[in-house]
């Protein structure tokens, strides 16, 4: 009988032992289990941290990068009080290159295709008088200009008299060629 109680008694503790090893297995597997989750959610926050930075890091390249292409832009238009500046840059780009300038027309042009409030259109005709050369320069200078200029019509005609409205500059010779140009170029409002 005492074999039996004390082996009651051992099987007794032994199930409580296993019950309780049970038991701290069961809160260790917890605990694991919870620092592996929360290990993870570091880790995902980490992986979204890093490409948030990558992000930005990108966007302040892609931002330095451009912005000497939006400085070029701004000044391929004329600023809002800008034209008379521009006019006397085109007579002075004519008489560097030996022409005679006269401005015909200066016109603001409201396009109903252009969608902005903030821009308008310049249209200048002009003419010039002078040599073959130097009209192709001034054609070609006024073209690579940083001021973007569309040429809408440019016509030559060779030999002048001296009878045409455009006034004659000293050194221009009798067999000069004579430009009609209509040009249109951007200007803010």
């Amino acid at each position: 009988m005492q074999d039996n109680k004390l082996l009651k008694t051992i099987l007794v503790i032994a199930a409580l032992s296993v019950i309780v090893l049970f038991i701290i297995l069961y809160f260790v597997y917890a605990d694991i289990k919870s620092k592996n989750e929360h290990a993870s959610v570091l880790s995902n926050e980490f992986s979204s941290q890093d490409t948030k930075r990558n992000y930005l890091a990108s966007t302040q390249k892609t931002i330095k990068n451009i912005g000497a292409d939006i400085d070029r832009i701004n000044n391929s238009i004329l600023a809002k009080d800008g034209d008379v500046k521009f006019i006397g840059n085109l007579e002075s780009m004519a008489r560097q290159n030996g022409l005679s300038m006269a401005i015909d027309s200066l016109v603001l042009l409201d396009k109903s295709d252009t969608t902005s409030n903030t821009i308008t259109s310049l249209k200048i005709s002009a003419k010039t008088i002078g040599s073959w050369s130097g009209t192709y320069k001034f054609l070609v200078e006024l073209e690579s200009s940083p001021v973007k200029v569309k040429i809408n019509k440019f016509d030559i005609s060779g030999a002048m008299d001296g009878g045409d409205s455009v006034p004659q500059q000293t050194g221009v010779s009798s067999g000069s060629w004579q430009s009609n140009i209509e040009m249109e170029v951007l200007k803010y409002k």
